[in-house]
């Protein structure tokens, strides 16, 4: 098994793309921040006993303005801004897809478990956890699509039993994704997952 640990203290690119989203974090974070306080502001609610409400607030509305970009323009402002966008490993990116993806930012302690389990399981290592649940990913404009490119010297390869080489060939042979050339597993409506990137074909 493979995770993001294991290729990101070695991996340039890897390091750089996680740079951007934690860039891009911190800027959709100020966003949604200023625009909370203004409002709140306007209203005359920054007084002493309504101040506790700010974070919260903020951070519930940076779960929604995320989720509503990235449906209708795949990215955020810190997004556009750092050339990243999100992408979707089936059929079509949902509304619900975008909210379950960001559900997370509601509080920043959460961000960072959610990203660090997202590292610490296999898969693709630019998936937060919520990405692997809502099948989508984030790439920027020069990263390859596939998550296979950053993990290149990093696949244990399984040895290969002599004695099994016979009934080896005797298999008919599996349909493989067409993005990655991992297998498929028949899901359903005759629809097949690839075990590797997930995508839905």
């Amino acid at each position: 098994m493979v995770t993001g640990f294991d290729v990101l203290h070695s991996n340039t690119p890897l390091q750089k793309h996680w740079l951007k989203r934690v860039i891009a974090y911190v800027i959709d974070l100020l966003f949604s921040s200023f625009v909370v306080y203004v409002i709140m502001m306007a209203l005359g609610l920054l007084i002493p006993n309504m101040i506790i409400y700010f974070f919260p607030v903020a951070g519930m509305v940076q779960v929604f303005y995320s989720a509503v970009f990235e449906y209708y323009k795949r990215q955020t402002l810190g997004k556009i801004i750092l050339d990243l966008q999100v992408e979707p490993l089936k059929a079509s990116l949902e509304l619900n897809d975008c909210l379950l993806r960001n559900i997370s930012k509601v509080h920043g302690v959460l961000v960072l478990l959610d990203t660090l389990v997202g590292l610490a399981t296999e898969g693709d290592p630019r998936q937060r956890y919520t990405d692997r649940i809502a099948y989508t990913t984030v790439r920027g404009a020069v990263e390859p699509h596939h998550f296979d490119q950053f993990l290149m010297g990093h696949r244990y390869e399984k040895k290969e039993d002599t004695r099994d080489k016979t009934s080896q060939l005797e298999k008919p042979e599996k349909r493989s994704c067409r993005e990655c050339g991992g297998n498929l597993e028949e899901i359903d409506f005759g629809q097949s997952r690839c075990t590797e990137c997930g995508r839905i074909q």
